[in-house]
């Protein structure tokens, strides 16, 4: 007569081998279904929005570098817009470096602004920018 057995078929570790596989399986499920971080959307909508998009329409550049406060002052007043606003990095060290570029403009200090051809150097407030652009919102 042939006995089964639990163990002779299903041995101890492979119950606990199982059993972890089946957990990991589990967890990983759990986790791969959660919500999905949001992504961050510009909302041309918003003044700051409908000015960055001139801008970047109008062929304006703001020319900074990364370690310049004022250059953080000047991205801050575009907040999420700041995305749509055309930037030369100038700092050689920088994401995305054009330091040949902002020599050749004559760069000199940061931020400067290309609007139209000429050169603004400082921050500039968005109803400067947009005076200086010819922008005016839509009603």
């Amino acid at each position: 007569m042939v006995s089964l057995h639990r163990d002779r078929f299903w041995p101890q570790p492979m119950l606990n081998v199982s059993w972890l596989g089946g957990l990991a399986l589990g967890v990983l499920l759990l986790v791969g279904c959660g919500p999905k971080p949001a992504q961050t959307v510009t909302d041309v909508t918003s003044y700051e929005g409908q000015l960055a998009q001139h801008l970047a329409d109008t062929g304006s550049v703001m020319y900074g570098a990364y370690w310049c406060p004022h250059c953080a002052d000047q991205k801050a007043m575009f907040g999420d817009a700041m995305e749509q606003v055309p930037y030369i990095e100038c700092a050689a060290d920088g994401d995305n470096p054009q330091p040949e570029l902002c020599e050749q403009k004559g760069i000199e200090g940061y931020p400067t602004w290309e609007i139209e051809g000429q050169l603004y150097p400082g921050v500039k407030s968005l109803d400067d920018l947009a005076s200086l652009s010819g922008f005016s919102p839509p009603q």
